[in-house]
């Protein structure tokens, strides 16, 4: 098998060296490292390039394409797509939600002075405010009125926990078996880690979400060149739609507007919204309730998609989805020794090596979150109960014993 891998590599070379011409082809000949699967495609990126060439430097360059197509075989058989995806960059859709239609009616507004953009403008602005006062709002009154009294309680019932069930900071299992509360302590979510640890990471990773989500806009953003014109913004039409708005361009005052009134916005709630919902969690007197109450932060988060689904017109629902944003491809560092072609190559492994690391650490950095930091709250950061010794959930685990014992029974 390995003189097979060897004839189909050294064909390989041939083909590569035949498409380049007979200079190429005596270069490619002497090689045995060139991979099978490379295709005319490859080798014609630097067909051109090659032509009336001394021939030093044509052999040098030969050598180099082989180098640059033994990299590119790394992701074979997508190379072709990723190498046709670093030199088109994709447009991003702005996000189904009263967000997504600020920033849409922002770009519209910048691009004209029709009195009647600035008014579609001036209504979706207002109903951006009045989701960010109803979210604010629930906030403030979900720690006020749900968050502190159920904090009051636990700590309450953790306290009488110690005084009655120990005798000189030692655990008395007499006193335990005749403490009259000891079903409600059982039902803390403190009691059972692993389960509430379970819990908050979820509601930790449905945050991440949203911050995830805000956190691409808000680089889409930040990455886009100054506009050539002198407007705020530059936008283009699609290559594949002629509907299609795309923001290719935005000035620093553009970005700050875009930045401070749309997206810090619903980054800074997403933050509260999570601390405050872990604070709740961990206050919750039942784990029915401790369900239920997760299921309610969700439906919080979604208020925004709720606002724009009520509020907004079909006809401003669907201008949404007609613009985009450009993101624009990673490029290599300048080097004036490369020709064109081989600075096409560079490019693409700039792109494909920086989509790789962009997705490994994403990932790395997701999973970091939704367990590091349910962790860290759970003992470290979290005041609902100031030096928790984690001593409930031994002796819950005899209660829970009997209570599924005679359970199986029944």
């Amino acid at each position: 098998s390995s003189r097979g891998g060897s004839g189909r590599a050294s064909g390989g070379g041939r083909a590569c060296g035949q498409s380049v011409g007979a200079m190429a082809r005596t270069v490619a000949d002497t090689s045995q490292n060139t991979p099978a699967n490379v295709d005319e495609g490859h080798c014609a990126l630097l067909s051109e390039e090659l032509q009336d060439q001394p021939k030093d430097k044509a052999i040098e360059q030969v050598l180099g394409t082989q180098e640059a197509v033994l990299d590119m075989e790394v992701m074979l058989p997508i190379t072709r797509r990723d190498f046709e995806m670093s030199h088109t960059a994709p447009n991003f859709d702005l996000p189904d939600n009263i967000y997504g239609a600020a920033m849409m009616s922002f770009i519209r507004s910048s691009q004209t002075y029709h009195s009647v953009v600035h008014l579609v403008t001036t209504c979706i602005f207002a109903g951006l405010v009045l989701n960010l006062v109803i979210q604010f709002y629930v906030l403030i009154c979900t720690k006020v009125y749900i968050t502190a009294p159920a904090v009051l309680a636990v700590r309450d019932l953790y306290q009488t926990f110690h005084e009655q069930v120990f005798e000189d900071g030692i655990f008395s299992q007499a006193r335990w078996d005749n403490f009259k509360q000891s079903d409600a302590l059982c039902q803390m979510p403190l009691s059972q880690p692993m389960f509430f640890l379970c819990i908050l990471s979820i509601w930790t990773a449905t945050c991440w979400v949203d911050l995830l989500d805000s956190y691409k806009y808000l680089s889409l953003w930040m990455g886009l060149p100054a506009p050539q014109g002198e407007r705020k913004t530059e936008v283009e039409s699609g290559e594949d739609d002629a509907e299609t708005v795309v923001l290719v361009g935005a000035t620093k005052l553009a970005k700050a507007f875009a930045l401070g009134m749309i997206l810090i916005p619903k980054i800074v709630i997403a933050c509260l919204l999570w601390w405050l919902g872990a604070r709740w969690l961990v206050a919750t007197t039942s784990f029915q309730d401790l369900l239920l109450n997760a299921v309610a932060l969700a439906f919080i988060t979604e208020l925004d998609e709720l606002i724009y689904m009520s509020l907004m017109p079909g006809d401003i629902q669907a201008m949404v989805q007609t613009f985009k944003i450009k993101s624009l491809p990673a490029k290599a560092k300048p080097n004036p020794r490369l020709s064109r072609r081989q600075a096409e190559l560079a490019d693409f492994v700039a792109y494909r090596d920086k989509r790789l690391a962009l997705m490994m650490g994403q990932m790395a950095m997701t999973a970091l979150v939704v367990v590091a930091l349910p962790l860290a709250y759970m003992y470290r950061l979290q005041r609902v109960l100031p030096g928790y010794k984690f001593d409930v959930h031994r002796p819950c685990q005899s209660n829970m014993g009997s209570m599924l014992s005679s359970v199986l029974i029944i």
